[in-house]
């Protein structure tokens, strides 16, 4: 069933605290906020209340589709690196006993364990199934923690999929290998071409940083976040 339109009172009040300005700020925002999107999913049984509330264009609304705000529900991490880097050895510390991590390069051996090349038909599988699980997980109500992991940050589906997940709020790794020491491995001719993607993005952990704290500095005047690190007003 369609569920009931927010109360028109609730609506002002959030825009008198919050403002009208798209609060998720998604690739392709236009800024100008005309829907209400509920923090806590509806699906979720987020209520319709000024703290659960805030203002958000179309097209934002629609490109999250119900994924959390990390910490409301999942708490997601994202680490992503040039082919061949060492992901298990950078997540190592940070991993918990009951870490879930989604990791392309394990799919992708999981799907072909007895040859040395994957195809490309193997790749698609892989990647989709990558993306099923990843998306999954990121509408979860339940207080998971998830790791995903993948080279390139984007697909065909999701062109900047850094700039979601840094709206969404993850916490992003960035692995810095220097480009000598990947182009000096016996690359196959996908994965040349997928770190000659990587570098191409030109990202460092210390970029991907400062526009982390810029948007969490704009979840805490949207009352989402407090200083202490990862903790999110309880409701």
């Amino acid at each position: 069933m369609r569920r009931q339109t927010i109360d028109p009172r609730i609506r002002t009040k959030v825009i008198a605290t919050y403002g009208n300005r798209c609060w998720l700020n998604m690739p392709g925002c236009s800024i100008t906020a005309t829907e209400d999107d509920h923090i806590v999913p509806y699906s979720h049984g987020g209520r319709d209340t000024v703290a659960n509330i805030r203002r958000a264009c179309k097209h934002c609304n629609a490109m999250r589709q119900d994924r959390v705000l990390s910490g409301y529900g999942a708490t997601l991490h994202a680490v992503i690196g040039p082919p061949r880097a060492d992901f298990g050895m950078a997540m190592q510390s940070m991993l918990r006993r009951d870490s879930i991590v989604v990791s392309f390069d394990s799919l992708l051996r999981d799907l072909c364990p007895t040859q040395s090349k994957a195809t490309d038909g193997l790749r698609l599988a892989a990647a989709m199934a990558w993306d099923g699980a990843a998306r999954t997980l990121a509408k979860s109500s339940e207080p998971l923690d998830v790791w995903l992991v993948r080279t390139l940050p984007r697909s065909r589906r999701h062109p900047d999929m850094l700039a979601e997940w840094l709206a969404l709020d993850y916490d992003v790794h960035v692995i810095e290998t220097p480009a000598d020491s990947t182009f000096a491995l016996d690359l196959t001719p996908q994965e040349y071409r997928t770190a000659q993607q990587w570098y191409a993005l030109h990202l460092t952990q210390q970029a991907v940083d400062a526009r982390l704290a810029a948007r969490r500095q704009r979840l805490a005047a949207l009352g989402l976040r407090r200083d202490i690190p990862a903790e999110r007003p309880r409701w």
